[in-house]
């Protein structure tokens, strides 16, 4: 059996497997964020439709 240093934890993750996670958790975070600025996005438009244009030619009867 080899004689491997230990953190306080046995289950510590690598340096390699923290550095995925903290990479995950922004991604994570930035896309909340996009989501939730497209949802304010899309509430603020409808709350204030677009008035429709007039059209300067009568219609056909």
């Amino acid at each position: 059996m080899e004689d491997q240093e230990q953190g306080p934890f046995p289950w510590t993750p690598s340096s390699r497997q923290q550095s995925w996670g903290a990479t995950i958790a922004i991604v994570v975070i930035v896309l909340m964020v996009i989501v939730g600025a497209v949802y304010a996005w899309n509430k603020r438009t409808a709350k204030n439709p677009v008035a429709p244009v007039a059209t300067s030619t009568p219609l056909a009867q």
